[in-house]
């Protein structure tokens, strides 16, 4: 018989832990209670312990039953277990698996892949509760998705002390795609061959994903062996392997070897789409063979396959990037012509072109006719046109360029802050650099090892030698090393003015990094220690030996 709530309270107040546990309907109620309690509002925790002793309330019984009354509402549900998990410490050893629940595959996936992994977790660690294999894979799915692979992790561990541990094929290629996201291709690969010696062949998509993450490494051997293992267990990679793979040849200068690749696929009956000529295309503009990146195109056309507006924008890329412009402007227009839209990219493209070519004024017109035409400017085209005045010695315009993006709302990257430094520094504003590196570190970033020498290089030419050799010395304490013409400025300014200590202490740290010495610095320091100073003379014949 069931009980009216402040009768059962009064009951459960005066009854021990374990005669309210033996007894059902008293579990029920505190379960029903407890649920009830829990879906009126958001500050539940304070009335669930006065209402209901922790005993009862805590008992996996008791929490199982509050489960299944909550579970068909996600955010109530993950409340009460972040509740429970924040009073009940999870046991040192796992809990024994317990009977499905109803409900827990679709609650978890139904939270978003981060609180689905934290959920599981405590599903696991406090009622040996874990999804079944095919909401394991679907979470991991979304958890790939959302690029996080250490979600992946996460839900394969908490999963290891189920019964269906190690999950499947599906499973497997989870964890395979999850190790190449993470950069531990190789991990992916040793999972993929231990599953193939079980009888499981590889899937495709973690096939492609291992060599994809191999060939952007550059570790092409490696990409063979995945390839042998799929072939090996009669799964032949499809198409976008082998774009992966052409793609990364290009990236790594090997173009020889992508066309050969390209051509083999061909020859072996592969259904050649647009996506792969287009890959080929670009690949070949890349590295300047704008011969067989035509008769790509060409061959593409006449297999009556569009290209696409990639496509156009390589081919734009290469003669911006050489300094056609009238033959990129009729890329441009066919590419315009075939009902493409002008866009950020490739307005970014042009613009670019005109600063390799120090044509900045060029440039900075395509960037009004942006806004004119209203195409977004992002941070590519701002530092792409700091880089391009810096080039030429506009500084002023460059920082007020630089102003323009952070009122725009964009961020600023290292890439914005590096030619600013380097520019500041030679044109004499060594302390707005320094402000402007400190500025940069405090957002997060790291700033490059060139922009330490710049800032020594500044230094020098402000002939403040102090501040100079600080900054080398904080250089040097962050295991950075410096080039060898800001040891060289260094020396000259300390050997000039009469700092002979100093320069030999630099002389000696240059030599320890592997530097010899240059002629100029070299014969400015020789004629300060040819001065019949009986200390130095044994430093005189280092450095004549050394030079």
């Amino acid at each position: 018989m069931s009980l009216h709530p402040r009768r059962f309270i009064r009951h459960i107040c005066s009854s021990s832990a374990s005669e309210l546990a033996s007894v059902p309907t008293a579990v029920s109620t505190a379960a029903s209670l407890a649920a009830d309690t829990v879906l009126r509002g958001p500050r539940f925790e304070s009335n669930l312990l006065k209402l209901i002793p922790r005993a009862l309330l805590f008992d996996p019984s008791c929490v199982r039953l509050t489960l299944s009354h909550l579970l068909p509402s996600p955010e109530p549900s993950l409340h009460f277990l972040l509740f429970l998990s924040s009073l009940v410490p999870a046991p040192e050893a796992a809990p024994a698996p317990s009977p499905q629940l109803p409900g827990v595959d679709a609650f978890l996936l139904r939270l978003p892949p981060h609180l689905a992994a934290d959920a599981a977790a405590l599903l696991a660690s406090h009622l040996g509760l874990h999804p079944s294999i095919p909401a394991l894979n679907a979470a991991s799915r979304a958890a790939l998705r959302a690029a996080r692979p250490d979600l992946v992790f996460n839900l394969f561990s908490t999963f290891s002390s189920s019964p269906d541990f190690p999950g499947d094929a599906d499973t497997v290629s989870c964890l395979a795609r999850a190790c190449a996201a993470d950069r531990r291709p190789l991990d992916g690969l040793r999972l993929l061959r231990d599953a193939a010696r079980r009888g499981s062949p590889p899937s495709s998509a973690a096939a492609a994903d291992l060599v994809k993450a191999f060939a952007a490494s550059g570790n092409f051997p490696k990409v063979s062996d995945t390839l042998h293992l799929m072939i090996s267990a009669g799964y032949p990679p499809d198409t976008v392997v082998y774009q992966c793979i052409i793609h990364g040849l290009f990236a790594h200068k090997m173009g020889g070897e992508a066309l050969r690749v390209f051509n083999e696929i061909k020859l072996r009956g592969y259904d050649i789409d647009a996506v792969t000529y287009t890959t080929v295309i670009d690949g070949l503009c890349k590295v300047g063979n704008i011969v067989d990146a035509r008769k790509m195109w060409d061959e593409m056309v006449h297999k009556g396959m569009e290209p696409n507006e990639y496509a156009y924008c390589s081919f734009l890329g290469y003669y911006c990037k050489a300094g056609d412009f009238d033959m990129a402007y009729k890329v441009y227009g066919e590419m315009l012509g075939k009902g493409f839209k002008e866009s950020t990219v490739s307005c970014n493209i042009i613009l670019a072109g005109f600063c390799v070519h120090m044509r900045v004024d060029e440039a900075i017109s395509v960037f009004e006719g942006m806004v004119t035409e209203g195409i977004e400017h992002d941070v590519f085209t701002y530092n792409t046109l700091i880089q391009g005045l810096c080039k030429v010695g506009r500084l002023a315009e460059a920082i007020r360029m630089y102003q323009r993006l952070l009122s725009s709302g964009l961020e600023p990257t290292v890439s914005t802050f590096t030619p600013l430094i380097d520019t500041m520094c030679e044109e004499g504003q060594v302390d707005h650099a320094v402000e402007l590196f400190r500025l940069m570190q405090a957002k997060g970033f790291e700033p490059l090892v060139r922009s330490n020498d710049s800032v020594i290089n500044g230094f020098c030419k402000a002939r403040r030698a102090d501040d100079a050799m600080a900054w080398l010395a904080g250089m040097l304490k962050s295991n950075l090393k410096p080039q060898k013409q800001t040891f060289n400025s260094l020396l000259e300014l300390l050997s000039t003015s009469e700092r002979v200590d100093d320069a030999l202490l630099i002389l000696n740290t240059m030599l320890k990094s592997g530097f010899g010495l240059d002629s100029l610095p070299c014969t400015i320091l020789v004629d300060k220690l040819c001065t019949g100073n009986v200390p130095y003379s044994h430093k005189l014949e280092d450095i004549l030996v050394s030079s």
